[in-house]
C-alpha cells in the first residue's frame, strides 16, 4: 500500500504561471505563421504594447468620466485581443465597452479593475513561447 509523503504539503507560489487556453490560445496564431518563430514574436509583443497602451487610455478616459473614450479603446482592445487569442482579456474589454456603451460606469470600473491581472496573465504565457 503507498505510504503518504513526508513531505509538507506546498501551496502554489503567486507567480505560478496559468496555464489555460481561456487566457490565450496560441494554436491559431502558430498555425497560421509556422509556429514559434519571430513573426510570432513580434505579432505578440505588439499585442501587449498595444494592448497595455489601450488599457491606460481607457483608466484615463474613465478617471474623467468620459465613457465614450472607454467604449473606443475597449472596442480596439477587444478586436487586438480577440486576435491574439487571448479570450479572457478579449471578454474583459468587451464587458468594458457593452458597459460603458449602456453608461453603466459600476461595470466599467469592476471590469477594468480585472484587466491588469488577466494582462498580466497573458504575458506569462507569451513569454513561454
Amino acid at each position: 500500500m503507498p505510504q503518504p509523503s513526508s513531505a509538507p504539503f506546498e501551496p502554489p507560489t503567486p507567480n505560478t504561471a496559468p496555464c489555460d487556453r481561456d487566457i490565450l490560445d496560441v494554436e491559431p496564431m502558430l498555425r497560421n505563421f509556422g509556429g514559434p518563430g519571430p513573426t510570432v514574436t513580434m505579432l505578440y509583443a505588439l499585442f501587449l504594447e498595444n494592448a497595455d497602451e489601450l488599457s491606460r487610455a481607457l483608466k484615463e478616459r474613465l478617471a474623467i468620466g468620459d465613457l465614450d473614450g472607454v467604449r473606443m479603446a475597449a472596442h480596439s482592445a477587444a478586436g487586438a485581443a480577440r486576435t491574439a487569442g487571448a479570450g479572457r482579456v478579449a471578454d474583459l474589454f468587451g464587458s468594458v465597452e457593452d458597459a460603458a456603451l449602456r453608461g453603466d460606469a459600476a461595470v466599467v470600473r469592476r471590469d477594468a479593475a480585472a484587466l491588469d491581472r488577466a494582462l498580466a496573465d497573458v504575458k506569462i504565457l507569451i513569454a513561454r513561447i
